[in-house]
């Protein structure tokens, strides 16, 4: 193959004239799946691209999407990178008022959407000023567009190539522009993966891997998703889907995989056909990794990725290696990341929450030191849209090369591996020093009768008192909980500068991140029950 590797339309293009018989997607659907060859795909796209074209869609036109997932979505992110126009893709869980203002962020020229997504554009006046094209998606073959006497706004050719807005699971939702380079070099770090390759069927739920794989010459099931309430996804629906259609490669989260584990489990399945799954958006805990590995087959290998939206790939951990490192992250070290992917360099720093405008090597700690990792490499995108304060925290200049300020802590072992150590916002520092929640609650979610923990602060920013919250397993019975709460606190004491522990019913979590706890409300509620007023 000839055409460059970060050209995901030259790509597919590619793998439509060498195979267009060839499978390039299924869709599930509520009874059914439709299927689409390379060459149906190829002209769903040209169709789309025609139709996007007239509705006065241009090369560097920015512009939002909010389709389903779907071969209309893939049809219509294709197209637009084919017309070289801007897509921007925003995630419809966020909520009206998150999705609202990454628009406004982005000033898209161009607005792609169901009806229903522009009902609530006509209503809350999302991106009124800039908007010059609307285009309504009411089915493949029926599509409305409407103009404004206003010029399509274009971008030169080192403009972005794509605008995705993070997650918003650690702050507002924050728009990350990827140019073509970008693009190059996480499908170079998707490759070092060795999963997305020629001829297998993957099933991910996370949309941008599905949106390439075709790319990439595999068969993406695209799944029936809630966007709004991933969690709530059928895991049984996922597992027949994954047997018929004979899933080679998995993408999931790790609550996501733990719910589809424990369905197999409880059902006697064994998902024969999967070779490899990829999880990310989270820490895979172990007990999640030896209840998925229990319903697939023994050849099959499960990998942690970590990353972000600014740089998707960074490090990647696989089943052994997790395994290895359990006992060390249940005594508190953290979660092991795996090694650093061929092309992100590494580094940790001293933890700041000031900005850091240029690099110097003064910053880094000594091996084993936790600190917050940052990450350089082809996969960096550009700062943050319209957000130059945000922007200015989570970037340094190492002599015109950007380095990006992950968030997280971690701390790098003898032989180069990433571990976690907790997000940098959610450490507790108390009189005593600096608890990190990935090296506290480890140990004790691996205390009988506990289901997860989380640590929080409460009372003065610079000295708080660290509380342990606990929520013990379903169904246990009021002897029991305090059972564990004693358990806990007997552990506490050799855990450090722990104030409390108090037994929380059900953790408050982010609905669309179900192994993200909503440490902010729960702080407030142990607040209110040790009787202090949070400062």
């Amino acid at each position: 193959m000839t055409t460059p590797l970060f050209d995901v339309v030259a790509m597919t293009e590619h793998w439509t004239r060498a195979h267009p018989g060839t499978v390039a997607c299924h869709v599930d659907r509520r009874r059914h799946a439709e299927t689409l060859t390379y060459a149906q795909l190829d002209d769903l796209i040209t169709r789309a691209a025609t139709r996007l074209a007239d509705a006065g869609v241009r090369p560097g036109t920015r512009t939002a999407v909010m389709v389903p997932p779907g071969q209309d979505l893939v049809a219509v992110v294709l197209a637009l990178l084919r017309l070289r126009a801007v897509p921007v893709l925003i995630d419809p869980g966020l909520g009206a008022r998150a999705v609202g203002a990454c628009l406004a962020e982005a000033a898209p020229g161009a607005f792609v959407a169901v009806p229903r997504a522009h009902l609530a554009r006509v209503l809350l006046g999302w991106a009124r000023d800039s908007l010059h094209t609307t285009v309504t998606l009411a089915t493949r073959t029926l599509w409305f567009a409407r103009h404004r006497d206003r010029p399509a706004t274009s971008q030169d050719a080192g403009g972005p190539a794509l605008i995705a807005f993070t997650s918003g699971s650690t702050g507002a939702p924050k728009g990350v522009p990827y140019r073509h380079r970008h693009l190059a070099g996480q499908t170079g770090l998707l490759a070092h993966l060795g999963v997305l390759e020629p001829g297998a069927t993957v099933y991910s739920t996370f949309l941008p891997f599905a949106v390439a794989a075709p790319s990439m010459g595999c068969a993406a099931v695209i799944p029936r998703l809630d966007l709004r309430r991933p969690e709530r996804t059928d895991p049984a629906a996922m597992a027949r889907s994954i047997t018929t259609h004979g899933v080679r490669a998995l993408f999931a989260a790790p609550a996501l995989l733990d719910r589809l584990a424990r369905h197999c489990l409880r059902h006697g399945l064994v998902l024969d056909s999967v070779e490899v799954v990829l999880t990310a958006g989270a820490p895979l805990p172990f007990r999640t990794l030896r209840r998925a590995q229990q319903c697939l087959p023994a050849h099959a290998d499960v990998r942690s990725v970590y990353g972000a939206t600014e740089c998707l790939l960074v490090s990647m951990a696989d089943a052994a290696e997790l395994a290895a490192t359990a006992a060390a992250t249940a005594r508190g070290a953290g979660t092991c990341l795996g090694g650093v992917l061929p092309g992100n360099r590494v580094r940790v720093v001293r933890i700041t929450d000031e900005a850091i405008p240029r690099w110097s090597d003064d910053l880094l700690v000594p091996p084993g030191t936790v600190g917050e990792i940052t990450v350089s490499g082809p996969a960096v995108g550009d700062p943050y849209l319209a957000r130059p304060y945000e922007s200015a925290l989570a970037r340094i200049d190492d002599h015109g090369e950007p380095v990006h300020r992950m968030g997280d802590l971690g701390w790098q072992d003898e032989r180069g591996r990433l571990w976690f150590a907790g997000r940098k916002s959610e450490r507790v520092r108390t009189g005593g020093g600096e608890l990190y929640t990935d090296q506290v609650e480890p140990i004790v979610n691996a205390l009988p009768g506990v289901r997860r923990s989380a640590l929080v602060g409460v009372g003065p920013t610079d000295g708080r008192r660290a509380v342990l919250c606990v929520e013990c397993e379903p169904g246990a019975s009021r002897r029991a909980r305090r059972e564990v709460v004693e358990r806990v606190r007997a552990q506490a004491g050799v855990i450090g500068d722990i104030a409390h522990v108090l037994a929380h019913p059900c953790f408050p979590m982010d609905v669309r991140h179900a192994s993200k706890i909503r440490r902010p409300l729960l702080a407030r509620w142990a607040a209110r029950r040790l009787g202090t007023e949070e400062r």
